[in-house]
C-alpha cells in the first residue's frame, strides 16, 4: 500500500463541501438501488424445484452468489463514501483548530503591544508635562536626566534639549507600537472571519458525514437479512450449511480482494513514481504525517510614520464571540486504539506460525502505513485502515464493521500478508525496497 502524502506534497483534495455533498449523493443513490437484489431474489419454491437438477442448481447457485456479491459491493461503496465524508470532516476540524490557535496567538500579541503602547504614551505625556511646566530646570527633571539641580542656564538648555530629544524618540516608538497593535487587530478580525467560514463548512460536513454513516449502517443491516436468506438457499442447493457457504465465499472473495489490492498498489506506485520522478530505490517515506496546519502569514511590522496629534491608541473592541465548533460525528464511532490493535495482532501471530520477531516487522510495517490507527485514510489513493486497504471496503470480507473495528482490519491485513508475502518480515523487506507493500 501507499503511504499518506509527505508534508508539503499537494493533493487533489476536493473542496470540503463538494466532497461531503458527493458522499451524500452517492449514499442516497446506492440506498435507492439496494432493494434491487431483493426484487430479484429466488423463492423457496424455486429452490425446491431445482433440487436434483444439476443445471438448475448451477444456475440458481450462480444467481445467489452474484446477488450476495452485489449486496457486498453496494454496502462497500456506501462505507467508502462514509470514510471520505468523515475524512473531509476531520480535515475541516484540523483547520478549525489551527484557526483557533491563530486567533489566540494574535490576541496575546495584540494585548502585549497595546499595553506597551499605552505605557509609552504615558511616558510621552509625563515628559511633555515636565517640559512645559518647568522648562527643564526643576529638580525632578534633573533627576530624570541624571543631572544635579542648580546648574547654570546653559546646562538647563542642554537638559531641555535632551528631554525634548528623548520625548521625540519615545513618542516615535509609541506610534510604531500603536500601528503594530492596529495591524494585529486587523489580522485577528480576519482570522475570526476565517474561523466563522470554517465553522459553517464543518456544520455542513458533519451533516453529510452522519448521513453517509447512517446510510452505510442501514445498507449493512439490510444486507445481513437478505444475505442470511440467500446463504440458506445456497446451502440447500449445494447440500451444505449456511456457515460452510459463508466461509467458502469469504475465502473466495478474500483472495480476489488480495489480488486486486496488489494490482492497485502496483498501479498507484507506478503513478506516484511518474508524478514525482522517484525511482523504486528511493529511501522510504516514514509514516503518514497528519495534515499540516495552514501556513501562518508573516508578522506585519510597519515603519515609523510621522507622528499625528494624538498618540493614545483607541480602546480595543470587545472580541466577537467565536462560533461553536460542531461535535464529532455520532454514528459508528471509530476505535483508534493502536495499543489494543497491536496486542490483538500479537495474539494472532501463532495462528500463522509466526514468532515475535515477525511481530516486530509487522509493527514497523503498519507504523509506516497508518501508525496503527483504525481511521487512517489517504485522501489521494483512498486507502484506509491499519493495513491501508485500497479501498477500505475490501476488508468487508472479514466483517461489515471494517470501518470501525481494528480486529476486522488486522484480520484482513494479516491474511493479505500471508497470501502475498508469506510473513510480515518479507512484507517489510518489500516495503523497505519499494516504499509500498
Amino acid at each position: 500500500m501507499l503511504k499518506m502524502r509527505p508534508l508539503g506534497q499537494k493533493t487533489n483534495r476536493l473542496l470540503p463541501l463538494q466532497a461531503a455533498a458527493a458522499a451524500g449523493i452517492l449514499a442516497g443513490a446506492l440506498l435507492a438501488a439496494a432493494p434491487a437484489a431483493a426484487d430479484d431474489a429466488l423463492t423457496w419454491d424455486q429452490i425446491e424445484q431445482a433440487l436434483g437438477d444439476a443445471a438448475a442448481v448451477a444456475e440458481h447457485s450462480g444467481r445467489l452468489e452474484a446477488s450476495l456479491l452485489e449486496l457486498e459491493e453496494k454496502a462497500g461503496e456506501l462505507g467508502n463514501a462514509a470514510v471520505t465524508a468523515s475524512s473531509e470532516y476531520a480535515l475541516i476540524q484540523a483547520d478549525l483548530a489551527a484557526a483557533e490557535e491563530r486567533i489566540a496567538e494574535l490576541e496575546q500579541r495584540r494585548a502585549t503591544a497595546e499595553a506597551r503602547s499605552l505605557e509609552l504614551s504615558r511616558q510621552v505625556g509625563a515628559l511633555a508635562a515636565h517640559t512645559y511646566k518647568n522648562g527643564g530646570a526643576d529638580s525632578t527633571l534633573g533627576l530624570l536626566l541624571g543631572t544635579e539641580p542648580g546648574g547654570d542656564s546653559l546646562q538647563a538648555i542642554g537638559a531641555l534639549y535632551r528631554v525634548t530629544d528623548r520625548a521625540g524618540r519615545v513618542y516615535a516608538e509609541a506610534r510604531s507600537v500603536a500601528d503594530i497593535t492596529e495591524s494585529l487587530r486587523e489580522q485577528q478580525e480576519q482570522a475570526r472571519r476565517e474561523h466563522e467560514r470554517l465553522s459553517g463548512e464543518a456544520r455542513a460536513a458533519l451533516t453529510e458525514t452522519q448521513a453517509a454513516a447512517a446510510a452505510a449502517d442501514a445498507a449493512v443491516a439490510e444486507g445481513r437479512q437478505q444475505a442470511a436468506v440467500m446463504l440458506d438457499q445456497l446451502a440447500a442447493l449445494r447440500e451444505t450449511t449456511a456457515a460452510e457457504e459463508a466461509e467458502r465465499l469469504r475465502r473466495q472473495r478474500a483472495e480476489e480482494t488480495f489480488r486486486e489490492q496488489q494490482e492497485q498498489a502496483e498501479r498507484a506506485a507506478r503513478g506516484q513514481e511518474q508524478e514525482t520522478g522517484r525511482g523504486e530505490q528511493e529511501a522510504p517515506v516514514v509514516i503518514a504525517p497528519p495534515k499540516p496546519a495552514p501556513e501562518q502569514p508573516p508578522t506585519v511590522i510597519l515603519p515609523t510614520p510621522p507622528a499625528p496629534a494624538d498618540p493614545v491608541p483607541s480602546p480595543a473592541p470587545q472580541p466577537a464571540p467565536q462560533p461553536v465548533v460542531p461535535p464529532a460525528p455520532a454514528p459508528a464511532p471509530v476505535v483508534d486504539d493502536p495499543a489494543g490493535a497491536q496486542a490483538y495482532a500479537s495474539s494472532r501471530m501463532g495462528g500463522f506460525g509466526w514468532d515475535q520477531g515477525q511481530f516486530r516487522c509487522l509493527v514497523d510495517l503498519w507504523n509506516r502505513e497508518s501508525n496503527w490507527r483504525t481511521s487512517a485514510h489517504n485522501p489521494s489513493s483512498g486507502a484506509y485502515g491499519i493495513p491501508q486497504s485500497l479501498p477500505g471496503s475490501k476488508m468487508s470480507v472479514f466483517g461489515d464493521d471494517w470501518r470501525t473495528n481494528y480486529r476486522t482490519q488486522v484480520n484482513w491485513g494479516l491474511d493479505y500478508i500471508k497470501w502475498r508475502y508469506g510473513s510480515p518480515c518479507d512484507a517489510w523487506a518489500h516495503s523497505e525496497r519499494h516504499n509500498w507493500y
